[in-house]
């Protein structure tokens, strides 16, 4: 892969709430973290632990993450993807409860999640980090016996959805700042800032 490649990886690898609700496979999901388990975490100490929850061995499973999940703040009147668009499979990103606040833990925590991510986006797939969930969740995971404390769930599935990238603030992004927003014909447009804009 070069680099042309790569970047249009990286812009393939959006947010995606909704999906084919195609179920994944347990293998599938593992796949995402074998990626993920080779990069890189402070000082090598490799504290995450992972859950998957596929939809093809496990759908009990995946309704119950699905049911404590929050979609879409920047969409108040949207509840989340109907029945035939929820995602394939989950893969839930733990830590253990003594270092779950650390600053360096949590960023070990993002380089994962965009790692699965790029995983998932070079197959095909989408994905959707989730910070917000109920805190029932652990429990009803069986997490919190093990000590362990969900620090982000991502959503994967099947791209069930068109998302457009945006210049923030340029034609049909005007207006709408940096807040995401859907079309009449249901597509997704993220706004993106320049180059130029990001440079200090």
């Amino acid at each position: 892969m070069d680099a042309v490649e790569f970047q249009g990886l990286v812009a393939e690898s959006r947010t995606y709430r909704r999906y084919d609700a195609r179920p994944l496979r347990r293998d599938e999901l593992l796949g995402l973290i074998e990626a993920a388990r080779l990069a890189p975490t402070g000082n090598n100490s490799q504290q995450l632990r992972f859950r998957v929850v596929p939809g093809m061995e496990d759908p009990a499973g995946c309704q119950l993450v699905f049911s404590h999940l929050h979609w879409a703040a920047s969409l108040p009147d949207w509840d989340g993807p109907e029945a035939d668009e929820r995602p394939g499979g989950y893969v839930v990103v733990c830590l253990p409860h003594k270092v779950a606040k650390s600053p360096v833990r949590l960023i070990d925590v993002g380089i994962a999640a965009q790692t699965l991510t790029l995983a998932a986006a070079a197959r095909g797939l989408g994905t959707c980090m989730h910070k917000s969930y109920d805190a029932c969740l652990e429990s009803e995971l069986g997490l919190d016996g093990l000590g362990l404390d969900v620090a982000l769930i991502l959503s994967v599935g099947g791209r069930g959805e068109k998302v457009v990238l945006e210049r923030a603030g340029v034609g049909v992004a005007q207006g709408h700042g940096l807040t995401y927003w859907r079309d009449p014909d249901r597509s997704h447009h993220v706004p993106k800032l320049s180059l130029e804009e990001l440079l200090v």
